[in-house]
């Protein structure tokens, strides 16, 4: 198969999955809208869930390789790094991404609203295992920024995913920038807010035993 013919079937699968879902997609109709035959789907992903799969990774290969260059940027230019570069390398991505509404980040965007409406189990456990390498980066990053251990910071981390995920269907192309610095504040904050509470709490309980004894 030619790159232009599987790029030819990607886009097609990607527009019709956003528009129609994954279940309601048949791969007669992509392969019919691609004006391609079935054998050459088979012959480059197989089955219907490795082509979802491959519709995804098109766009997170991109989007992840960004983040990572800005992130060596970031640890390059201090030890430990600055919270806020750290974070800027992860949101600002996304958020270019997500706001290129003149095709492909707005379709994008309806693809990730339709994994997680139809909750694709399957799906989200792929690609947390083909992107882990990314978030261990970060949540080391971060850890770094903050002199703390990446344990301690998971559910924080999750809950700026959540954040970030709704910004990016909300962000239009003229607000990228003043969206990601905002963001970025909203991170930090709630970031540095949470580590100088497990310190304190600390604090108290090793004054409290100290007090006992």
């Amino acid at each position: 198969m030619t790159d232009s013919t599987r790029q030819r079937i990607l886009d097609t699968a990607e527009r019709l999955f956003a528009d129609q879902g994954f279940h309601a997609t048949t791969l007669r109709q992509i392969t019919r809208e691609a004006d391609v035959n079935l054998a050459a789907v088979n012959y480059h992903h197989g089955s219907k869930d490795a082509l979802i799969l491959a519709v995804f990774q098109r766009r997170l290969d991109q989007l992840n390789s960004d983040r990572l260059a800005r992130l060596d940027d970031a640890l390059r230019e201090s030890d430990p790094p600055r919270l806020e570069h750290v974070l800027e390398a992860f949101i600002h991505p996304a958020l270019l991404l997500s706001s290129r509404t003149g095709g492909d980040g707005g379709r994008f965007m309806r693809l990730l609203m339709r994994a997680w409406s139809e909750n694709a189990t399957q799906l989200h456990r792929s690609i947390a295992r083909q992107y882990s390498h990314v978030m261990r980066a970060f949540d080391d990053a971060v850890s770094r920024a903050l002199g703390t251990s990446p344990g301690n910071l998971r559910q924080q981390l999750d809950f700026l995913i959540g954040a970030l995920t709704y910004t990016m269907a909300e962000t239009g192309d003229d607000a990228v920038e003043d969206t990601a610095r905002a963001l970025v504040r909203f991170g930090c904050a709630g970031l540095r807010d949470s580590v100088f509470a497990e310190r304190s709490r600390k604090e108290s309980q090793n004054l409290l035993k100290e007090n006992i004894a």
